[in-house]
């Protein structure tokens, strides 16, 4: 395997081919602003389910990261079908897991039951982040299929279409977003898995401010660090330790003052579905 490359500043730069992303899809929430499953209501602009739109737009992003891939010079020979299953997308659920594993088994997707979504967001991160690091990755471009994983753990996992080949390396990087972004798009994503690709030792976040603040000044006035953020495996275990209802604004924060978080401009990570009102709001933006 080649070495990785270091570019004019001085920064590593993993080959492409050392560069294994994983990808995590948060949807353990209650939607208690909602009054209903928030990640069924139907997106107006695909039509779909907000879950399926947004897991789509995730699908989407790894089917093109894969195909950039197949056509480097190192992986040319390589089976696409193959490749593409290497990179698999975990979906967290908790209260309406059922109701959301139901509607996406059809899809090539792992959904996790985080049986502790009551404490809050960050038991949906260590729930999606155990499960990526207990399940066996594949050897470089190569793919096989194995009985589901028991995990032992306290969040405990239903996970279906596992792939596994006796390889326990765990990913290099891992895509951390939210199930109700409903704005977010495939090149959005691209954008950001192209920045990690540059950056590898940096966190890679989304930067964006809120329509309501801007021209306004003061402290209000300062850009949001958040996800759809792609975190190194050096930041696994700050991930791993966050608890209550806390996403990975912490981790952000703390690597941002040691200078080892590249943001991306993302207005659409601005939108989120909190209440049925919010609906309007983001058909507003698509025009």
């Amino acid at each position: 395997m080649a070495s990785d490359n270091v570019n004019v500043d001085g920064a590593r730069v993993l080959d492409v081919k050392n560069y294994d992303l994983a990808f995590v899809l948060l949807a353990g929430g209650q939607s208690a602003r909602y009054g209903g499953n928030k990640l069924l209501s139907e997106h107006p602009i695909s039509k779909l389910p907000l879950i399926e739109h947004s897991l789509r737009v995730l699908l989407d992003a790894k089917a093109s990261h894969s195909v950039a891939l197949i056509n480097s010079a190192v992986t040319k020979t390589t089976n696409q079908e193959r490749l593409a299953k290497q990179s698999r997308v975990t979906v967290v659920a908790g209260k309406w897991h059922g109701s959301i594993d139901s509607h996406l088994r059809s899809l090539p997707v792992n959904v996790v039951h985080n049986t502790l979504w009551e404490e809050g967001i960050a038991s949906s991160i260590r729930a999606g982040l155990k499960h990526v690091l207990s399940t066996p990755t594949l050897p470089p471009f190569s793919f096989t299929c194995a009985p589901e994983d028991d995990l032992e753990s306290d969040e405990r996992s239903d996970t279906k279409n596992e792939e596994s080949a006796g390889d326990t390396k765990p990913p290099s990087h891992v895509l951390i977003s939210l199930a109700d972004l409903a704005c977010l798009t495939e090149q959005d994503i691209a954008n950001l898995i192209h920045a990690s690709q540059a950056n590898p030792e940096n966190i890679v976040c989304c930067e964006w401010q809120n329509n309501k603040e801007r021209g306004q000044g003061g402290h209000d006035s300062h850009p949001r660090l958040t996800v759809p953020a792609i975190f190194p495996n050096a930041m696994f275990a700050e991930l791993l330790s966050l608890k209550g209802d806390v996403g990975a604004k912490p981790v952000i924060s703390e690597y941002l003052k040691k200078g080892r978080v590249t943001t991306v401009p993302t207005p659409n990570a601005q939108f989120d579905i909190d209440s049925p009102q919010d609906w309007v709001t983001v058909a507003l933006s698509q025009h």
